[in-house]
């Protein structure tokens, strides 16, 4: 068995974007059906490996959607009335591809306003003792 510095070289290095788009289309923050064929032009653009994608719908009207992807997920909370929408991509895979999705949601909702961040996380931060 190898040290915790060996074991510790080993662990993936993961992008997490997390962001509130505001002024975005109502039509687009109303139905989860809309929510999930958002996702999916958002996963093929990006080229990343979806497993599955569910939504749930919200009445009188917004939704979640997520995708679960191989690298992790990327989810939609809609707020109609607000005309906003929260968004949290996690991969531990391809950092370019994670960036691309977030390209294809901006230019999909198409925000007035965006609060973002971006975060590198790794398993190499904490202690594994």
């Amino acid at each position: 068995m190898g040290t915790v510095s060996q074991l510790n070289a080993n662990m993936p290095e993961a992008i997490h974007i997390i962001a509130d788009f505001a002024g975005c289309p109502s039509e687009l923050l109303e139905s989860s059906v809309k929510g999930e064929e958002v996702l999916t032009r958002t996963v093929k653009e990006s080229e990343l490996s979806c497993i599955l994608i569910r939504s749930h719908q919200f009445s009188p009207s917004g939704y979640t959607a997520a995708a679960l992807l191989e690298e992790s997920h990327i989810t939609l909370h809609t707020w109609p009335e607000h005309r906003s929408v929260q968004i949290d991509i996690f991969t531990c895979g391809s950092h370019e591809r994670a960036r691309k999705a977030y390209s294809t949601l901006k230019a999909l909702f198409r925000p007035q306003n965006i609060a973002e961040r971006i975060l590198h996380r790794s398993l190499n931060q904490i202690s594994l003792e």
